[in-house]
Protein backbone atom coordinates (compact mmCIF):
# COMPACT_ATOMS: atom_id res chain seq x y z
CA UNK A 1 0.00 0.00 0.00
CA UNK A 2 2.75 2.40 0.96
CA UNK A 3 4.74 1.43 -2.17
CA UNK A 4 1.15 2.37 -4.39
CA UNK A 5 1.08 6.03 -2.68
CA UNK A 6 4.61 6.80 -3.25
CA UNK A 7 4.32 5.79 -6.83
CA UNK A 8 0.77 7.96 -7.15
CA UNK A 9 2.65 10.65 -5.57
CA UNK A 10 5.00 10.40 -8.26
CA UNK A 11 2.22 10.38 -11.02
CA UNK A 12 1.02 13.67 -9.33
CA UNK A 13 4.32 15.36 -9.19
CA UNK A 14 4.35 14.83 -12.65
CA UNK A 15 2.18 17.46 -13.33
CA UNK A 16 2.93 21.22 -14.46
CA UNK A 17 2.18 23.93 -15.84
CA UNK A 18 3.93 23.13 -18.86
CA UNK A 19 2.61 19.23 -18.99
CA UNK A 20 -0.88 19.57 -18.04
CA UNK A 21 -2.07 15.98 -19.62
CA UNK A 22 -0.43 12.65 -18.99
CA UNK A 23 -1.28 9.04 -20.92
CA UNK A 24 -0.29 5.81 -19.28
CA UNK A 25 2.50 5.80 -21.99
CA UNK A 26 4.29 8.86 -20.63
CA UNK A 27 3.60 8.25 -17.21
CA UNK A 28 5.17 4.27 -17.43
CA UNK A 29 8.21 6.17 -19.59
CA UNK A 30 8.74 8.59 -16.56
CA UNK A 31 8.39 6.61 -13.78
CA UNK A 32 9.97 3.70 -15.47
CA UNK A 33 6.92 1.29 -14.84
CA UNK A 34 5.03 -0.82 -16.98
CA UNK A 35 2.73 0.72 -19.29
CA UNK A 36 -0.15 -1.56 -17.40
CA UNK A 37 1.37 0.12 -14.00
CA UNK A 38 0.70 3.58 -14.83
CA UNK A 39 -2.59 2.90 -16.39
CA UNK A 40 -3.50 1.55 -13.41
CA UNK A 41 -2.20 4.35 -11.30
CA UNK A 42 -3.94 6.89 -13.40
CA UNK A 43 -7.37 5.69 -13.28
CA UNK A 44 -7.21 4.88 -9.59
CA UNK A 45 -6.85 8.93 -9.28
CA UNK A 46 -9.27 9.58 -11.29
CA UNK A 47 -11.54 7.44 -9.55
CA UNK A 48 -10.58 9.54 -6.59
CA UNK A 49 -11.45 12.97 -8.65
CA UNK A 50 -7.85 13.91 -8.33
CA UNK A 51 -7.47 13.39 -11.67
CA UNK A 52 -9.86 13.24 -14.34
CA UNK A 53 -9.96 11.59 -17.54
CA UNK A 54 -10.63 13.50 -21.14
CA UNK A 55 -12.11 12.25 -24.18
CA UNK A 56 -8.95 11.28 -25.89
CA UNK A 57 -7.79 9.11 -22.82
CA UNK A 58 -5.36 11.01 -21.08
CA UNK A 59 -5.42 12.29 -18.07
CA UNK A 60 -5.63 16.08 -16.34
CA UNK A 61 -6.05 17.40 -12.47
CA UNK A 62 -9.14 16.70 -11.25
CA UNK A 63 -10.88 19.44 -9.42
CA UNK A 64 -11.00 17.54 -6.05
CA UNK A 65 -7.10 19.03 -6.38
CA UNK A 66 -8.14 22.46 -6.43
CA UNK A 67 -11.16 22.27 -3.91
CA UNK A 68 -8.61 20.57 -1.58
CA UNK A 69 -6.28 23.60 -2.39
CA UNK A 70 -8.60 26.39 -1.71
CA UNK A 71 -9.15 24.06 1.85
CA UNK A 72 -5.39 23.90 2.38
CA UNK A 73 -5.23 27.57 2.15
CA UNK A 74 -7.97 28.57 3.48
CA UNK A 75 -6.77 26.78 7.26
CA UNK A 76 -3.09 27.84 7.06
CA UNK A 77 -3.32 29.27 10.43
CA UNK A 78 -0.03 32.07 9.06
CA UNK A 79 -1.71 32.96 5.84
CA UNK A 80 -4.10 35.73 7.25
CA UNK A 81 -1.74 37.10 8.83
CA UNK A 82 0.87 37.15 6.06
CA UNK A 83 -1.09 38.77 3.30
CA UNK A 84 -2.32 41.52 5.95
CA UNK A 85 1.78 42.56 6.46
CA UNK A 86 2.45 41.31 2.54
CA UNK A 87 -0.10 44.22 1.33
CA UNK A 88 1.35 47.18 3.67
CA UNK A 89 5.13 45.70 1.85
CA UNK A 90 3.46 46.10 -1.40
CA UNK A 91 1.93 49.62 -0.87
CA UNK A 92 5.50 50.47 0.93
CA UNK A 93 8.19 49.44 -1.49
CA UNK A 94 6.18 48.90 -4.68
CA UNK A 95 7.30 45.56 -5.62
CA UNK A 96 6.06 42.08 -5.99
CA UNK A 97 5.74 39.93 -2.63
CA UNK A 98 5.69 36.07 -2.58
CA UNK A 99 4.86 34.10 -0.05
CA UNK A 100 6.17 30.52 -0.22
CA UNK A 101 6.25 27.08 1.83
CA UNK A 102 7.91 23.89 1.26
CA UNK A 103 5.70 21.08 0.75
CA UNK A 104 6.70 17.52 0.83
CA UNK A 105 10.36 18.90 -0.16
CA UNK A 106 9.02 21.60 -3.22
CA UNK A 107 9.09 25.00 -2.91
CA UNK A 108 4.96 26.19 -2.98
CA UNK A 109 4.39 29.57 -3.82
CA UNK A 110 1.32 30.28 -1.45
CA UNK A 111 0.46 33.82 -2.46
CA UNK A 112 1.37 36.66 -4.44
CA UNK A 113 0.76 40.27 -4.78
CA UNK A 114 1.89 42.12 -8.00
CA UNK A 115 3.80 45.22 -7.50
CA UNK A 116 2.83 48.06 -8.27
CA UNK A 117 6.08 50.43 -9.68
CA UNK A 118 7.12 50.58 -13.85
CA UNK A 119 8.56 46.96 -14.93
CA UNK A 120 7.73 45.63 -11.61
CA UNK A 121 8.02 41.75 -12.12
CA UNK A 122 4.61 39.53 -13.29
CA UNK A 123 6.20 36.44 -13.77
CA UNK A 124 4.32 32.91 -14.39
CA UNK A 125 4.52 31.79 -10.97
CA UNK A 126 0.87 32.20 -9.36
CA UNK A 127 -0.56 30.03 -6.32
CA UNK A 128 0.25 26.96 -6.02
CA UNK A 129 2.55 27.09 -8.60
CA UNK A 130 5.78 25.00 -7.80
CA UNK A 131 9.60 26.80 -7.53
CA UNK A 132 12.83 25.53 -7.88
CA UNK A 133 14.28 25.72 -4.35
CA UNK A 134 18.13 25.85 -4.83
CA UNK A 135 17.89 29.13 -7.35
CA UNK A 136 15.22 30.93 -5.21
CA UNK A 137 15.39 33.33 -1.84
CA UNK A 138 12.60 31.90 -0.62
CA UNK A 139 13.68 28.25 -0.99
CA UNK A 140 17.26 28.99 0.22
CA UNK A 141 15.66 30.40 3.75
CA UNK A 142 13.62 27.14 3.67
CA UNK A 143 16.26 24.79 2.56
CA UNK A 144 18.90 26.22 5.33
CA UNK A 145 16.03 25.56 8.15
CA UNK A 146 16.50 21.87 7.58
CA UNK A 147 18.58 19.39 8.72
CA UNK A 148 21.72 18.86 6.19
CA UNK A 149 20.47 14.93 5.61
CA UNK A 150 16.97 16.61 4.47
CA UNK A 151 18.25 19.22 2.14
CA UNK A 152 20.20 16.47 0.66
CA UNK A 153 17.01 14.05 -0.08
CA UNK A 154 15.06 17.30 -1.42
CA UNK A 155 18.37 17.88 -4.10
CA UNK A 156 18.67 14.20 -4.86
CA UNK A 157 14.96 14.42 -5.38
CA UNK A 158 14.87 17.69 -7.83
CA UNK A 159 17.93 17.86 -8.93
CA UNK A 160 20.27 21.37 -9.59
CA UNK A 161 18.84 22.49 -12.91
CA UNK A 162 20.88 25.32 -14.10
CA UNK A 163 18.56 28.29 -15.05
CA UNK A 164 21.11 31.23 -15.70
CA UNK A 165 24.56 31.82 -15.24
CA UNK A 166 24.30 32.38 -11.70
CA UNK A 167 22.49 29.43 -10.86
CA UNK A 168 24.26 27.67 -8.11
CA UNK A 169 24.40 23.76 -9.25
CA UNK A 170 26.63 21.94 -7.11
CA UNK A 171 25.86 20.82 -3.23
CA UNK A 172 28.97 22.37 -1.80
CA UNK A 173 28.46 25.61 -3.33
CA UNK A 174 24.97 25.37 -1.55
CA UNK A 175 25.89 23.95 1.96
CA UNK A 176 28.02 27.61 1.73
CA UNK A 177 25.26 29.30 0.73
CA UNK A 178 23.18 27.87 3.55
CA UNK A 179 25.69 28.21 5.97
CA UNK A 180 25.33 32.40 5.11
CA UNK A 181 21.77 32.13 5.10
CA UNK A 182 21.59 30.80 8.35
CA UNK A 183 24.08 32.99 9.90
CA UNK A 184 22.53 36.02 8.65
CA UNK A 185 18.81 35.37 8.62
CA UNK A 186 18.17 36.01 5.14
CA UNK A 187 18.70 35.14 1.50
CA UNK A 188 19.35 36.50 -2.03
CA UNK A 189 18.66 35.30 -5.37
CA UNK A 190 20.85 37.30 -7.43
CA UNK A 191 19.76 36.58 -11.05
CA UNK A 192 19.73 32.75 -10.06
CA UNK A 193 16.13 31.93 -11.63
CA UNK A 194 15.69 34.55 -13.96
CA UNK A 195 18.16 36.72 -15.60
CA UNK A 196 17.64 40.25 -14.45
CA UNK A 197 14.99 39.68 -11.76
CA UNK A 198 16.82 39.49 -7.82
CA UNK A 199 14.87 39.32 -4.49
CA UNK A 200 15.47 38.69 -0.80
CA UNK A 201 13.53 36.54 1.44
CA UNK A 202 13.77 35.98 5.07
CA UNK A 203 11.83 33.44 7.17
CA UNK A 204 8.71 33.55 9.59
CA UNK A 205 8.59 31.45 12.49
CA UNK A 206 6.21 29.86 14.68
CA UNK A 207 5.38 29.97 18.33
CA UNK A 208 7.95 26.70 18.56
CA UNK A 209 10.72 28.83 16.39
CA UNK A 210 10.03 26.66 13.32
CA UNK A 211 10.10 28.02 9.85
CA UNK A 212 6.92 27.77 8.64
CA UNK A 213 7.32 29.86 5.28
CA UNK A 214 9.49 32.73 3.81
CA UNK A 215 8.48 35.69 2.18
CA UNK A 216 10.17 37.52 -0.50
CA UNK A 217 10.26 40.80 -2.71
CA UNK A 218 11.49 40.69 -5.90
CA UNK A 219 12.42 43.80 -8.35
CA UNK A 220 14.29 44.22 -11.67
CA UNK A 221 18.02 43.96 -11.13
CA UNK A 222 18.87 47.66 -11.63
CA UNK A 223 15.56 48.68 -9.45
CA UNK A 224 17.07 45.63 -6.67
CA UNK A 225 20.88 46.83 -6.50
CA UNK A 226 20.06 50.60 -5.72
CA UNK A 227 17.77 49.67 -2.89
CA UNK A 228 18.80 46.92 -1.84
CA UNK A 229 19.46 47.46 1.19
CA UNK A 230 15.91 49.18 1.96
CA UNK A 231 14.13 46.18 0.64
CA UNK A 232 16.11 43.36 2.65
CA UNK A 233 15.70 45.83 5.86
CA UNK A 234 11.20 45.94 5.06
CA UNK A 235 11.15 42.31 4.28
CA UNK A 236 13.07 41.15 7.34
CA UNK A 237 10.94 43.66 9.47
CA UNK A 238 7.80 42.55 8.06
CA UNK A 239 8.95 38.65 8.99
CA UNK A 240 9.48 39.89 11.95
CA UNK A 241 6.07 41.22 13.07
CA UNK A 242 4.49 38.18 10.91
CA UNK A 243 6.18 35.89 13.25
CA UNK A 244 4.99 37.64 15.97
CA UNK A 245 1.62 37.81 15.10
CA UNK A 246 1.90 33.73 15.02
CA UNK A 247 3.75 33.24 18.62
CA UNK A 248 7.16 33.74 17.80
CA UNK A 249 8.83 35.26 20.70
CA UNK A 250 11.58 34.44 23.42
CA UNK A 251 8.43 34.52 25.91
CA UNK A 252 7.22 31.60 23.73
CA UNK A 253 10.38 29.78 24.18
CA UNK A 254 10.94 30.08 27.38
Amino acid sequence: MLGTLEKAGQVLDLYSDDQPEWGATGVAAALGIPKASAHHLLASLAGIGLLRRTAAGRYRLGFKALALGRILLRTTPWREAAEREMTALVAECGETVQLAALDSGHLVCVTRLEGTRPGCLRASEVEGSFIPPHCSSNGKVLLASLPGERVGQVLHNQGMARFTENTIVTPDELDSELERVRAQGFAYDIGEFRGGVCSVGAPIRNHLGEVVASLSLGAPAGRFHERKAAYRTAVIRVTERISLRIGYGPAALS
